[in-house]
């Protein structure tokens, strides 16, 4: 029951940060079958890189008697955590190139601020409320490096 409980609430949010425009929006066009997300993968060289991901979503019965929706990429989460970032938080890291790796595979998704993510390649994103990043780049990896703007943010992890 936890674990659909947890599937609900991330299927709520990430159904609901679509709404949300924004530089990296995950639906960029009017289509809701479509849906865009980062992803920051690590390669074998333990070097970070970005990549676009676009899911197909199908119409389906997601909460009868409603009518269908769109959806699609089902994945199991075990846990969903929120986590909030003073202003600034993470420039001392981006000034002194302190990557680190993220602690598991998880999705991320913006609820609140701007978020700026530098990848071991160089590449710079920003991110900001109805973003969704799959952050894949755990141990041996090199990591990325995260800064938060010049307001607080908050993110959603889930694993």
């Amino acid at each position: 029951m936890p674990t659909l409980l947890a599937s609900v609430i991330v299927s709520a949010v990430l159904l609901s940060a679509c709404a949300t425009a924004s530089v990296n929006a995950p639906l960029r066009s009017q289509d809701p079958s479509r849906f865009t997300y980062t992803r920051i993968y690590c390669t074998p060289d333990t070097e970070t890189h970005f990549e676009n991901v676009t899911v197909q979503l199908s119409k389906t019965n997601v909460a009868p008697p409603a009518s269908p929706l769109y959806a699609g990429g089902n994945r199991p989460v075990s846990s969903v955590l929120f986590v909030g970032g003073d202003p600034n938080w993470g420039t001392h890291d981006l000034k002194n190139r302190l990557n680190h790796p993220a602690p598991a595979a998880q999705f991320v998704v913006v609820l609140a601020g701007i978020f700026s993510v530098t990848t071991t390649d160089g590449d710079t994103r920003r991110f900001s409320a109805g973003d969704v990043v799959r952050v894949e780049d755990t141990a041996p990896c090199k990591g990325h490096i995260t800064v938060v703007g010049d307001k607080p943010g908050l993110l959603m992890f889930a694993r």
